[in-house]
């Protein structure tokens, strides 16, 4: 009845409401049905916390149940294969494992995206926001805000192509706003797309060329997705993380941090921009106003704040355990190491004018640094350094 996803007999794939059985969660199965809540069948949402909406036949037929995520950890029905220490993110998958503790970047990039100057031109950016990395074909998709256009660049190449867009700032399909994150669907290669200042949720899919809005009313921070596939949004102005389940649509799935308004206690948030969720599902926000990445435990009831930087804008963790975000006040690249609860390290940026306006990065596979530069309108390589590693 159900299909095999863990080495633990007693799991089995859940398939998601929303989706028609075509997608589903790894749980454990056994549990009392009398327990459970049904959730609701016209938007298939959870009111409960920490539950998401699934069918269960042998529990029952009829009714749609509110799951609990405990019961879908990886500790309890560990996967088949278990090289699961990357994810997709707003970008790309940190490199699985550290070089070494010292290891160091070249202080000056190469320009791999836009030009010297600014400009409408395929060969310039103008005020890019955000990007993502797709390493499997060495492309960036990247955020032309100025130009009011997505394009996609390839590593290597003079100039890039329009995606969609280059019609004006504005709300309709075939425009664009203020796009704060982007994540890559792995299952089709979409782009999931954070349109902050239109308020909404826009997906556009490479194979058909269109858009779509998913969410309307809601302006998204940034994004993240786990490796169960399950997408986090950053909600800016509404201060805390919601969970979604990704399907032909974004079934809601609960809130996951914040949600106790504005403010700088542990269990608020004030404008998250920046996310990272790691293997266990930790959240790790870039708490941008209150000049802070926080650390949001799975199921914890507030955060635990892990590294202080003047106005964050993302965050990504290493296997390891070593932080890295955007100190946007300094225009400079930080790294943290789980020992480091002070200053942490300064990896690119140290001088001057290196960085401008920096608004994103990305990890390639071999540990290089790619840098957004929103004020000088190009995507910057940093070349990781092997050599102190030897």
């Amino acid at each position: 009845m159900y299909a095999r996803c863990s080495t633990n007999p007693d799991c089995g794939c859940l398939p998601f409401s929303s989706v028609d059985g075509q997608s589903g969660i790894c749980a454990y199965l056994h549990l009392n049905p009398s327990k459970l809540r049904t959730c609701n069948t016209n938007n298939y949402y959870c009111d409960q916390l920490n539950t998401m909406c699934v069918h269960h036949p042998s529990l029952s037929m009829s009714r749609l149940l509110c799951y609990p995520t405990g019961m879908t950890s990886l500790d309890m029905c560990p996967p088949f294969v278990q090289n699961l220490t990357t994810q997709p993110s707003t970008t790309t998958p940190i490199p699985l494992a550290e070089l070494c503790a010292n290891v160091s970047w070249t202080k000056q990039g190469v320009t791999v995206a836009g030009s010297t100057y600014i400009g409408t031109a395929l060969n310039q950016l103008r005020n890019p926001t955000s990007f993502v990395l797709d390493s499997k074909t060495n492309t960036l998709y990247i955020a032309d805000y100025g130009n009011a256009r997505m394009v996609t660049w390839e590593l290597g190449a003079k100039n890039g192509s329009l995606v969609f867009g280059g019609n004006g700032v504005g709300n309709r399909t075939d425009q664009l706003g203020w796009i704060s994150g982007m994540v890559q669907d792995p299952n089709d290669g979409s782009l999931i797309i954070c349109d902050g200042t239109n308020r909404r949720i826009v997906r556009w899919s490479q194979h058909s060329n269109t858009s779509e809005i998913l969410i309307n009313n809601l302006y998204c921070g940034s994004l993240a997705l786990d490796n169960q596939g399950l997408l986090y949004i950053s909600e800016y102005d509404d201060h805390r993380v919601s969970r979604w389940i990704l399907g032909k649509n974004l079934t809601h799935d609960g809130i996951v941090a914040g949600n106790n308004g504005k403010g700088n206690r542990l269990d608020q948030l004030h404008n998250p921009l920046g996310l990272f969720v790691d293997h266990k599902q930790d959240i790790y926000i870039a708490d941008y106003s209150n000049n802070r990445v926080v650390k949001w435990i799975k199921d914890a009831k507030e955060g635990i704040v892990s590294r202080e930087l003047h106005y964050p804008r993302t965050v990504r963790v290493t296997q390891s355990g070593n932080i890295y975000s955007i100190d946007g006040y300094y225009n400079r690249i930080v790294r943290w190491t789980p020992e480091d609860t002070t200053t942490g390290t300064i990896i690119i940026g140290e001088k001057q004018y290196t960085l401008s306006q920096p608004h994103d990065i990305a990890f390639d596979e071999n540990g290089n640094v790619f840098v957004l530069n929103y004020g000088s309108g190009r995507v910057d390589r940093f070349d990781i350094n092997k050599s102190i590693c030897l």
